[in-house]
């Protein structure tokens, strides 16, 4: 009989709870939009929509864990899978992965156009939503698709991702995923980039509203003043969104 660490078996049990809490968020958002709006008639309600369609992939992968890993791989616990179900778990990881901070950055962009520049949303809806939407999805589909025939799918230790095979092999010495450590730099380049787009995005309307919060104040009296304070909600709401990625 087979003897796991409590790591190995902590890294292929716990990412089935926390996928799972993230799938049920995101299906509830998911169905609220849909169900509960019928027509999805605002920009705002079709990137949430987008995000959480790719956040739901990422929670069922999440879900899987070590599943898909091809049975038999050293110290990994609940292995069962082969080297297809690891390809195909490794594509819907890739792609829930990138898909989520680009439309986390999309919905940035949103707040940008509506708060701080005052687009109308005529106006989002006919020049900046295609591009919100298209920009994650072909990203993420094209790193994702060129991931099948590089090999780069493979045993990642708790779940398929971007790997060598054998592990920590180099060069001609891999059999599958020799190219992983470029694609890896790309994944990684591609999410930051997101994320600090998100932030300079959030900072960008934290300066605007706290700007006109201080035109304001010079033409109000006092207590119209002590009852503003809108800079400092929107401080607030910008860090919670923004550390929700950093952390996530």
């Amino acid at each position: 009989m087979t003897h796991y660490s409590p790591t190995a078996k902590t890294l292929a049990l716990l990412p089935k709870f926390t996928g799972f809490l993230s799938f049920l968020g995101s299906t509830y958002i998911f169905q609220d939009v849909v169900i509960h709006r019928k027509t999805v008639h605002r920009v705002y309600h079709r990137l949430v929509l987008g995000l959480s369609c790719s956040d739901i992939i990422a929670s069922i992968v999440n879900i899987l864990s070590t599943w898909p890993i091809p049975e038999g791989s050293d110290g990994v616990y609940l292995a069962s899978g082969t080297t297809q179900t690891c390809t195909a778990q490794g594509f819907f990881n890739e792609l829930g992965n990138l898909a989520t901070p680009l439309y986390n950055a999309s919905l940035c962009v949103y707040y940008v156009l509506v708060i701080r520049d005052g687009w109308k949303e005529d106006q989002i809806r006919t020049t900046a939503e295609p591009l919100m939407h298209l920009i994650p999805i072909i990203v993420a589909f094209t790193i994702a698709i060129l991931g099948i025939p590089f090999t780069l799918y493979n045993n990642s230790g708790w779940l398929c991702w971007i790997a060598s095979y054998p592990g920590k092999c180099e060069g001609d010495t891999c059999t599958r995923g020799e190219h992983a450590d470029i694609f890896r730099w790309v994944h990684y380049a591609i999410i930051w980039s997101a994320i600090l787009s998100v932030t300079v995005g959030m900072y960008s309307i934290y300066r605007k509203v706290r700007d006109e919060e201080r035109i304001q104040s010079q033409e109000m009296d006092e207590d119209a003043v002590r009852r503003g304070g809108k800079s400092k909600k929107v401080a607030i709401q910008a860090g919670v969104f923004v550390c929700a990625l950093y952390f996530t």
